[in-house]
């Protein structure tokens, strides 16, 4: 389980070099000599299947040299999704047949 965070000012989804590590998906990051994404490099991860709920969604996303978060939904996919940021309800809905999907709090960790 991924927590996600939601930026309508990125257009792309981002993924950190470290969740593509952990989660095992096998795409080779340009490094630094320190571990760090290499300076100018653009890497992009194809075909990423994310669960929203009890949908499944394939998109790409760009790897950034950063911890968190892990996975940033961007405009692009938010658009494509035809999704609903409810600040009311604190959900993020998408078009049917997709459920809400609630925000956690900012102290609460994956699964709890």
């Amino acid at each position: 389980m991924l927590r996600v965070a939601v930026d309508t000012g990125t257009q792309h989804n981002q993924i950190s070099a470290g969740c593509l590590r952990r989660l095992g998906l096998g795409k080779r990051v340009p490094q630094a000599p320190g571990g760090d994404l290499a300076p100018e490099s653009t890497s992009q991860v194809e075909q990423v299947e994310l669960e929203l709920g009890q949908e499944t969604v394939a998109c790409s996303a760009q790897v950034v040299d950063v911890d968190s978060p892990e996975f940033c939904l961007g405009l692009q996919t938010l658009l494509s999704l035809k999704c609903c940021i409810d600040l009311d309800r604190g959900v993020l809905r998408l078009k049917a047949p997709f459920s809400e999907l609630p925000f956690l709090p900012l102290y609460q960790e994956p699964g709890q």
